[in-house]
C-alpha cells in the first residue's frame, strides 16, 4: 500500500488468492472509493506497490512463484488515466519482494530478497515504458525492504537472512549510485531464540524508518513464530551514535505480545509490521499495522523508552467479509498489513489482511 504525496490517492497491492492492484480516492478521508481495479495477465498477486514521484504513475512487484520482477502502471502520467490504468513499462529478469521509488528523483529501488542475489537493484525510470537497470549493491542474501529520506540523502536496507542480517545506511546523494555509510550486524548481538517476551533481541531485520526530526532510525524485526520481533531505536547520532556506527537505545514489542506457535493460523500474530513515523507537536509517534494487535501507536518521544500508547482493531464488519480460502488459513481478525502517515493532510491509511483499508486521523 501506499499514499500518495499530496494525498489524494491510495493503492493497494494483493497477495493470498487476490490479484492485481486497486486504486483508492482517499480526498475524502472520511468516504474512501475505489477507483480502478488492474488485475495482471497472469493471475499474479502485486505484493508491494508504491507511488512514483511524478503524480500518474506507480510501481508494483510481481509476487515471486508468478513470472516477472516489477511493473509500472500509468494512471494519468501519459497513456493511462485514474480510471482506464494501463501497463507501460515492465521488467522480466530476476525477483523484487518490494520496490522504493525515489521520492523526488526518476530512480527505482527493488529488494531481490533471493539468498543468492545482491540486497537490492536500482534503476532508471526516466522513460517509464524503458525501465533501465544501473547495477546490484549489498551483500548477498534476502534483503527486504528499503526507505529513503530525501532530505538527508540517506537510504536504509534491511536483511532478513543470509549472508548478512540486519541493515546497511547507504548515502544516495546521487540516487543512482549509492555508498555505504554503515551497517549494523544483527548476528553480534542477543538473538530472539536466547531471549523472553520483550527482551531486547535482535533476528529478521524488516524496515527501517529515518526520524523526520532527530538524528534517530526506528527499525522493525518481523519472525512468524516463536519470540515475536519488536521495534528498536537507533541513535545515529542523537547522542553517542553515527550513521557510521548506528547505537541501540530503545526497544518495545507490541502491547498484546507473546509466543507464536508453529500453527500456520499462528503465524506472525504478535510480531510487528509495517510501520510509519508521524511528528505530532512535540512529540514522535509510531503508527504500525501489527498484525493480530492492528493498527498500534507507539510514543518514541523519549527514543530509550518507546512505549505503546493505543491501539485500533482493524476487525470492522469482519462477521459480513467472506474470505477466500488463503486468508482463512491466517486465522482471524485483525491481521493488520501496513501504516503510511500522509504529512501533507495529516492523516494515515491503513491496511488489513481481512477487512481492507482504513483511514485514521491522530487526535491528540
Amino acid at each position: 500500500m501506499s499514499v500518495r504525496k499530496d494525498g489524494k490517492y491510495a493503492v493497494v497491492g494483493t497477495k493470498w488468492g487476490t490479484t492485481g492492484t486497486v486504486l483508492v480516492d482517499v480526498s475524502d478521508s472520511s468516504s474512501p472509493k475505489q477507483v480502478h481495479y488492474l488485475g495482471n495477465s497472469n493471475d499474479a498477486p502485486n505484493l508491494d506497490v508504491k507511488f512514483d514521484s511524478r503524480n500518474g504513475l506507480y510501481h508494483r512487484a510481481i509476487e515471486k512463484t508468478w513470472s516477472g520482477n516489477f511493473e509500472i502502471v500509468d494512471y494519468g502520467f501519459s497513456a493511462g488515466t485514474p480510471t482506464n490504468p494501463t501497463v507501460v513499462g515492465s521488467v522480466s529478469d530476476g525477483k523484487s519482494h518490494n520496490v522504493r521509488p525515489h521520492p523526488t528523483k526518476p530512480v527505482l529501488y527493488t529488494m531481490n530478497y533471493g539468498l543468492e542475489s545482491n540486497g537490492f537493484d536500482v534503476y532508471d525510470v526516466s522513460d517509464p515504458t524503458s525501465p533501465r537497470k544501473l547495477g546490484e549493491y549489498g551483500p548477498q542474501g534476502a534483503g527486504h525492504d528499503i526507505n529513503v529520506d530525501p532530505e538527508r540523502d540517506l537510504l536504509c536496507c534491511a536483511y532478513q537472512s543470509g549472508q548478512f542480517i540486519g541493515f546497511i545506511i547507504y548515502d544516495v546523494s546521487d540516487p543512482r549510485n549509492p555508498t555505504e555509510i554503515g551497517r549494523f550486524d544483527y548476528t553480534k548481538r542477543k538473538s530472539y531464540d536466547e531471549a523472553n517476551v520483550g527482551e531486547e533481541a535482535f533476528g529478521a531485520a524488516h524496515h527501517g524508518h529515518f526520524d523526520p526530526r532527530r538524528e534517530l532510525l526506528v527499525l522493525g524485526d518481523e519472525r512468524p513464530q516463536g519470540v515475536p520481533g519488536g521495534k528498536h531505536v537507533f541513535d545515529i547520532g542523537w547522542k553517542n551514535g553515527s550513521l557510521k556506527n548506528p547505537v541501540p537505545v530503545g526497544f518495545t514489542v507490541s502491547p498484546n505480545a507473546r509466543r507464536m506457535e508453529d500453527e500456520y493460523a499462528e503465524r506472525f500474530d504478535w510480531t510487528g509490521h509495517h510501520f510509519d513515523i508521524v511528528p505530532k507537536g512535540e512529540a514522535t509517534l509510531v503508527a504500525s499495522a501489527d498484525w493480530h494487535e492492528g493498527v498500534v501507536v507507539y510514543d518514541i518521544t523519549d527514543p530509550t523508552t518507546p512505549t505503546p500508547v493505543d491501539r485500533y482493531r482493524t476487525d470492522d464488519g469482519v462477521s459480513d467479509i467472506r474470505v477466500n480460502d488463503e486468508v482463512a488459513q491466517l486465522g482471524k481478525a485483525p491481521m493488520a498489513w501496513k501504516t503510511e502517515y500522509n504529512e501533507e493532510r495529516d492523516f494515515i491509511v491503513a491496511t488489513d489482511t481481512f477487512t481492507g483499508l482504513y483511514t485514521f486521523e491522530l487526535t491528540s
